[in-house]
């Protein structure tokens, strides 16, 4: 669209936050009466003409839905944060004979998730312009949703071009992690002395197609573990029959830890479940030895992670899996790298590490990252 189509727009939206919300609601249920509209076009087999002029209204109305949110986010960030009734959480058990209690933010009676959308969107116009342009190529529907993506993808980007950086600067030395770029298999059958690793901490991929690197982890964790030793791997539930049944050909089944997710859950559509939680499983190298200590197999509230790698866990749900089964100065071994999470958390808690990754671009995110993190931990000892 033009650009003087996008200053009248913006120029045009309501100036209030109340007149804002009212406006936004009353387009997006235009917007949902245009999409059926526009499957009942296809379905009829009218003109291309017809259809297109209907998709570039709902094109128009979409993007001005965005614009309008953005404007409500920038109204938003400007009222002041002060704690009222409900500590400040939007409209949180509102009581109308305590009304004069309420802050300004209250007042709005819009809920903190939203407002912090609102204003996440008000802060990055240049993606909603982004998302705007793609979409209109593509010939669908700019949305919410594609731009908080183009924004973690923009993150994301400017993250690992300065972890690219950051890596050309890290040495391995010390009780600093080491970072080998290979295939964790044919390194650590070849590489690795037999009972040399006191524990394995890891999280393979999930889907089918990875099943047999569950087979190969068993036998280099058969191999490589000392006597007793665990192999703490995160899993996947859909494949978790499959995983265990791998997994035993070399170890014993220990347990399972339970980790609290927090925000939304996934959703896993061919069994139509909401996931909460992830799963841990720890398995041990013969002869089994029970840990020394009693522990609690729940972890509350892990805050997902996803600005290095698209599977990446949250670091702390790490942390505490190490406070539980291992001990400061062991080994632990990290098949899978990923992003770092793993050697990241090692560093932290005074354990040496062994990190394996196959991809070099996710390499030089791991080295990256513990360059900047180790250079943190020197500054405050």
């Amino acid at each position: 669209m033009e650009e003087k189509g996008l200053v009248v727009r913006k120029e045009n939206l309501p100036a209030t936050i109340e007149e804002l919300k009212e406006f936004i609601i009353v387009t997006k249920r235009r917007i949902e009466a245009h999409k059926a509209q526009i499957d009942a076009i296809q379905r009829l087999g009218l003109s291309k003409s017809v259809y297109e002029r209907k998709l570039k209204e709902t094109q128009y109305m979409s993007e001005t839905v965005l614009y309008a949110e953005a404007k409500m986010g920038k109204l938003l960030s400007d009222i002041s944060r002060s704690k009222g009734m409900g500590g400040g959480r939007g409209k949180k058990k509102l009581v109308d004979t305590n009304v004069h209690k309420f802050t300004e933010l209250q007042k709005t009676g819009i809920s903190a998730r939203e407002r912090n959308r609102a204003e996440m969107l008000g802060k990055n116009e240049k993606a909603i312009e982004e998302v705007i342009d793609e979409e209109e190529r593509k010939k669908t529907l700019p949305t919410r949703e594609k731009v908080f993506r183009k924004i973690r993808e923009n993150k994301a980007k400017s993250v690992r071009s300065r972890m690219r950086k950051q890596a050309k600067e890290y040495r391995a030395e010390g009780k600093k992690p080491k970072v080998i770029c290979a295939d964790f298999y044919g390194y650590c059958m070849k590489n690795i002395k037999p009972n040399s690793i006191d524990h394995i901490v890891t999280d393979p991929p999930y889907p089918a197609e990875f099943l047999p690197l569950w087979t190969q982890l068993s036998e280099v964790a058969e191999r490589v573990l000392k006597p007793g030793g665990f192999c703490i791997t995160y899993c996947g539930v859909y494949y978790l029959h499959e995983v265990l049944d791998r997994m035993r050909n070399h170890l014993i089944y220990y347990w399972q830890i339970v980790i609290e997710l927090s925000g939304a859950h996934a959703r896993v559509h061919p069994r139509n479940i909401y996931q909460g939680y992830r799963s841990v499983l720890i398995f041990s190298k013969k002869p089994m030895k029970k840990q020394q200590s009693m522990t609690l197999d729940f972890i509350k509230e892990c805050e997902r992670e996803k600005d290095f790698h698209e599977w990446q866990q949250g670091q702390s749900g790490f942390e505490e899996l190490l406070d539980k089964f291992t001990k400061p100065g062991q080994i632990i071994l990290e098949p899978f790298g990923g992003s770092g999470t793993v050697p990241l958390a090692c560093l932290k808690k005074d354990r040496k590490c062994l990190c394996i990754e196959l991809n070099e671009e996710d390499v030089k995110i791991i080295k990256g990252r513990l360059n900047i993190a180790y250079n943190k931990l020197d500054k405050t000892k």
